[in-house]
């Protein structure tokens, strides 16, 4: 049995979880795996002693220095006041009559010598001191960076192995830390020439400031939590009353990746703004101002990805998925795009018109998602013909699953909607009621003919205090369960085509007065859920609706 080794990982940073330290070996035993921890500078240490040492000393030469400089100052002051004096004594000699000439030039010649040999000794001394600040700040910086080093912990895993007998063998270790963040983004390519397919690109757009480099990474995409324990649900009994027995609620236990989370929140930009000091990139200016814009993304980022991690996992729905190459991502939070899945979709073009929600129809279009895996909620950037037209966003679309996508605007269509006051009245009383009569008009532009369909809508009631009734539609088309009111249209080039939809809603009068509290509460209340994801259109209220339709009065 040949004699245990140990194999060192060494300079990983301070806040690696320990709790998910795993080591494998393609041979050998493992006999233990330990985690060490420590700063990487102590007080003791003879680096530091050295760099203390010396900047005490060019500490004490600048003091030496400016000692000086104020002794020269002195110096002058004095041989400006022998100066006045000598100023003095001449006036009185020469009222009394009694000048000696060659004592006062021995006094002027005195004062401009000491002038003189006072002016070139504090020229020196500046000189000196000019050459000597240099040092004294490269000095100070080297201070400064060991004072970080103290503050700042590293990681060493130790593995012991042993095997029967001397081999060759590869030693692999996997551990979780804080500080990355992905998010998913997708782009949809469709072309003009090809109205039948498109194609949809999905990237994972990753940034990380865990305190590595991750330089010609594999890397991988999950949607699951690393840090949650998944258990089988249990039920038990549902009592209700003052009673000690209640459901169990599986909750996550804490576990050390709060240690590791706390460490990365306190170290994470000394241990970036010394790692840049140590490297070429110490002479940009921006560094640090560029990394806390990165850490502010990646804040930001994260905020929309747990929101919409947690909604897929309430769902029951993981995604798992693989960078198809390899490429470095910098630990300075830098976002880097990574290409996640591409596929060609065959798609159905259809034109939609909307007038009350927007005077603009859209060109939509309809896929299924054929490919082996789900698209995940997020942006989409829209191209057609190589031309970027803007974003759109996605819900998760699972294998299998039929989707509709916003593609472009369709500008040969000139869409109208306007409230006919002639027909429409409001009748404020204990009880409000509304006759409203809209006339909808569409033209086609183009020089072909245009398919496309009209969609327009009427109130629901869900409320009993509201009801709704002597609905006139032309030309007649009956509702869905929603109100939407849908027309299958062919129009030639240059026609144009006029629709009336007009209903009566009787409310009490109070309907508008507590709908305009609810929004001024919500309006108060959105400064602070500005940071939070932006959330899917939610269906809009009757009472928002009825509000809405009385402003038009």
């Amino acid at each position: 049995m040949a004699e245990p080794t140990v194999f060192a990982f060494r300079s990983l940073p301070g806040w690696v979880d320990d709790g998910s330290v795993q080591v494998s070996s393609s041979a050998g035993r493992i006999l233990d795996v330990r985690v060490d921890r420590r700063f990487l500078a102590r007080a003791t240490d003879k680096s530091w002693r050295r760099i203390e040492a010396e900047h005490k000393s060019i500490t004490n030469k600048l003091a030496a220095m400016r000692d000086e400089l104020s002794v020269l100052e002195a110096q002058r002051q004095q041989i400006e006041n022998i100066k006045a004096f000598s100023l003095t004594k001449i006036t009185q000699d020469t009222f009394i009559g009694d000048v000696n000439v060659k004592t006062y030039g021995d006094v002027l010649g005195f004062i401009t010598d000491s002038l003189r040999a006072n002016a070139r000794a504090r020229r020196r001394v500046m000189l000196q001191l000019d050459e000597l600040t240099p040092d004294y700040e490269a000095s100070l910086r080297r201070v400064n960076d060991a004072k970080s080093l103290m503050k700042l912990e590293e990681t060493t895993v130790l593995v012991t192995l042993q095997a029967e007998k001397p081999a060759a063998a590869t030693v692999e270790l996997t551990y979780m830390l804080p500080g990355a963040t992905w998010e998913p983004m997708h782009e949809l390519r469709a072309s003009t020439g090809d109205g039948k397919t498109v194609e949809v690109i999905s990237y994972a757009a990753v940034a990380q400031t865990s305190g590595e480099d991750w330089g010609g990474a594999e890397l991988s995409f999950s949607t699951q939590s690393t840090t949650q324990s998944v258990r089988i649900p249990e039920l038990e009994a549902l009592t209700l009353g003052d009673t000690h027995t209640a459901t169990r609620i599986l909750t996550s236990q804490v576990s050390s990746f709060t240690r590791a989370q706390a460490a990365f929140e306190g170290q994470s930009h000394l241990w970036n703004t010394v790692r840049q000091r140590s490297s070429s990139q110490r002479m940009l200016t921006n560094v640090e101002q560029v990394y806390r814009s990165n850490v502010e993304y990646m804040h930001m980022v994260q905020g929309r990805t747990v929101s919409l991690f947690e909604s897929l996992e309430k769902r029951g729905t993981t995604a798992h998925f693989k960078a198809q190459r390899v490429q470095s991502v910098r630990g300075d939070g830098h976002p880097v795009r990574l290409l996640i899945g591409r596929s060609v979709l065959g798609s159905t073009q259809k034109t939609v018109a909307a007038p009350e929600q927007s005077l603009n129809a859209a060109v939509t279009l309809t896929m299924t998602n054929t490919t082996d895996q789900p698209f995940l909620p997020g942006k989409v950037a829209r191209y057609l013909d190589g031309t970027f037209l803007g974003m759109t966003d996605i819900d998760f679309i699972a294998k299998g699953e039929k989707f509709s996508l916003f593609l472009s605007v369709a500008d040969h269509l000139k869409l109208s909607r306007q409230l006919d006051r002639k027909l429409s009245t409001l009748v404020r009383k204990t009880r409000n009621q509304m006759q409203v009569a809209f006339i909808v008009t569409v033209e086609n532009l183009s020089t072909e003919t245009a398919t496309f369909t009209l969609a327009d809508r009427i109130p629901v009631s869900e409320n009993k205090e509201i009801k709704v009734d002597k609905v006139n539609i032309l030309p007649a088309v009956k509702p869905d369960t929603q109100g939407i009111l849908h027309w299958e249209l062919t129009l030639k080039p240059g026609e144009r085509r006029e629709f009336r939809i007009g209903y009566q809603v009787e409310y009490p009068s109070e309907l508008v007065l507590d709908t305009q509290r609810r929004r001024m509460h919500n309006r108060n209340a959105s400064p602070y859920e500005s940071n939070a994801p932006a959330a899917a259109p939610s269906k809009s209220r009757v009472e928002d609706q009825i509000m809405d339709l009385e402003n038009m009065f």
